[in-house]
């Protein structure tokens, strides 16, 4: 056993020490995280920016900006009229005319101008308009609860008190709650890092994986230290078993910096279940460090490990829904896909990222992944045996 973990240990050192790992293995995984999820919409956490001008400066004026500013999916940000005149890069603006507040609580019309630069985006400008209209019904609600129970003084003059019971209005339940759910075989789509982070964790632990431990299996195999090991002190089958020990601690220290940088840089949750997180992540590794191996088994030089893990590497990610959700693609192609290890890795992450299962949601793809493993690791250990014995 000892020999395994010094063999597995190794290869894992020699990887690290590669002055090219750190990029491709985690810097370059991090940005196109950050890259293809702002790209994606970031998984429903971006905010719609949105200029507020306020020519009023009233107590209700302010009121319904600071309620505005506390919606999650507003990003926004106030300019005083006189500043707004020369401001660049408003995107959209939020105009509350002079006399808002005294206007209001006499019972006068007031009318707001939400205006926008053409070539910004539609969807985010429906968004603010929508989240504005329903601020302006919250007031009008408040101020008609507070009419009703005469709370409002005569004369509507704006008062402590006044501004006081407005403020607690919108602090308690609402009347009228709405819930939405999905229901029969439809489920969102993951969009955003709830796509890129998972989707580019499983592309470049697979990719880096394949490359690095195949072609440094197929340099020990052409210089000869395969064979030099063969005559030491271990078993052919403990050979094997640091080889690919190395390969699955070469995948599972890549894997935990993405999740890390996930979690903490992205802010991505994993779900529910951390055991069903640990468990997906573990036999994932293990599929990889597998068909690494075996790769490294077959394969005669590193030019073509090299040449085989770039090609076969990308085309697992595209089949494999690393790209985007496989809830985009036809049938058959999703049927074809999960005969790679990649689309059940990236089904178990998005159960437990964007669907919200528990530990349930990963035991059929971890079972798989882990029947995966033992196929290649089996293929590796008899190829890998055959060309150690001619070396």
């Amino acid at each position: 056993m000892r020999g395994v973990i010094q063999l597995a240990l190794n290869d894992l050192r020699r990887t690290v020490r590669d002055r090219q790992w750190f990029i491709w293995m985690l810097a370059m995984p991090v940005a196109f995280m950050w890259l293809f999820g702002n790209l994606g919409g970031g998984g429903g956490n971006t905010a719609a920016y949105l200029t507020v001008v306020d020519h009023d400066g009233g107590w209700l004026a302010r009121a319904f900006i600071e309620d505005l500013g506390a919606d999650e999916q507003i990003d926004l940000h106030e300019l005083t009229p006189e500043a707004a005149e020369t401001a660049d890069g408003k995107v959209r603006t939020l105009v509350i005319p002079a006399g808002f507040t005294t206007g209001i609580l006499a019972g006068e019309q007031q009318q707001l101008r939400l205006e926008k630069e053409p070539d910004t985006s539609e969807d985010f400008a429906l968004a603010v308009e929508a989240r504005t209209f329903r601020m302006v019904v919250n007031t009008l609600g408040r101020l008609i609860e507070m009419d009703l129970n005469g709370a409002l003084p005569e004369g509507m003059e704006p008062s402590v008190e006044v501004e006081e019971l407005y403020r607690s209005l919108g602090s308690g339940e609402p009347a009228v709650a709405l819930t939405s759910s999905t229901v029969g075989q439809g489920r969102p789509v993951p969009s955003g890092r709830a796509q890129s982070v998972p989707g580019i964790l499983t592309m470049t632990v697979m990719m880096m994986t394949l490359i690095y431990g195949a072609v440094y299996l197929t340099s020990e195999k052409q210089t000869g230290m395969l064979r030099r090991q063969l005559t030491a002190p271990v078993s052919r089958g403990q050979i094997f078993a640091g080889k690919l020990g190395g390969r699955f601690a070469l995948a599972g220290l890549q894997t935990l910096i993405l999740l890390l940088a996930g979690r903490f840089i992205y802010g991505l949750s994993y779900g529910p279940s951390l055991l069903g997180l640990i468990l997906l992540a573990t036999c994932y590794c293990l599929a990889t460090a597998g068909l690494s191996t075996f790769l490294g088994a077959v394969l005669r030089t590193p030019e073509q490990a090299n040449s085989v893990g770039w090609l076969l590497g990308m085309m697992l990610a595209a089949l494999g829904g690393c790209w985007w959700p496989a809830e985009v693609m036809p049938r058959a192609m999703w049927q074809a896909a999960h005969l790679l290890p990649t689309a059940w890795a990236m089904d178990g992450f998005h159960a437990l990222i964007s669907f919200g299962y528990g530990l349930q949601g990963v035991l059929l793809p971890s079972a798989v992944l882990l029947g995966f493993a033992l196929v290649f690791s089996l293929l590796g250990s008899r190829f890998l045996r055959t060309e150690g014995a001619g070396a």
